[in-house]
């Protein structure tokens, strides 16, 4: 009979323990993993958002600080948001997320859509914008790039 009651006291830790650990480990996976791949697809979606949002200025040519600023931090957000994913390329498999190579390319055209499209003016000109061609097929080539490295919409097409 003892040895039944030690054997039920035991298998009853035992439950404790095992459930106490199954919830250290699906919250460290919940913490590490799925919350910062929420996050960094919310990054890809706000930065489509705004490609698709502003493609007229930007497939244009024209200048404008705002977007250029708001461009510039997509760029560093996708970045850094890769970058807290513990275990990227089991997650990139599990979650189809871009591969890293995808994600920094994107964001280095996404600075060279910044960079095209900051405001090179001083403020106390009030010329009206010219759009430059060069500017005009740099972007477009750049939306093309990143649409395919984000596996994202930048056009209504």
């Amino acid at each position: 009979m003892p040895s039944s009651v030690a054997f039920q006291w035991l298998q009853f830790l035992l439950t404790i323990f095992g459930g106490i650990l199954i919830f250290i480990v699906s919250q460290a996976v919940l913490k590490l993993v799925i919350e910062p791949v929420q996050q960094f697809k919310g990054a890809i979606g706000l930065t489509a958002n705004t490609l698709l949002r502003h493609r007229g200025k930007l497939t244009n040519g024209l200048e404008d600080a705002e977007l250029s600023a708001k461009v510039f931090d997509h760029a560093a957000e996708l970045v850094s948001k890769a970058e807290v994913i513990v275990c990227y390329r089991l997650a990139a498999f599990l979650f189809r997320l871009p591969s890293r190579k995808n994600i920094v390319e994107a964001s280095r055209e996404l600075n060279g859509i910044g960079h095209e499209t900051r405001d090179s003016n001083p403020p106390f000109t009030h010329m009206a914008q010219i759009p430059k061609p060069l500017s005009v097929r740099r972007n477009h080539d750049s939306l093309i790039k990143i649409a395919e490295l984000l596996r994202v919409k930048t056009a209504y097409e």
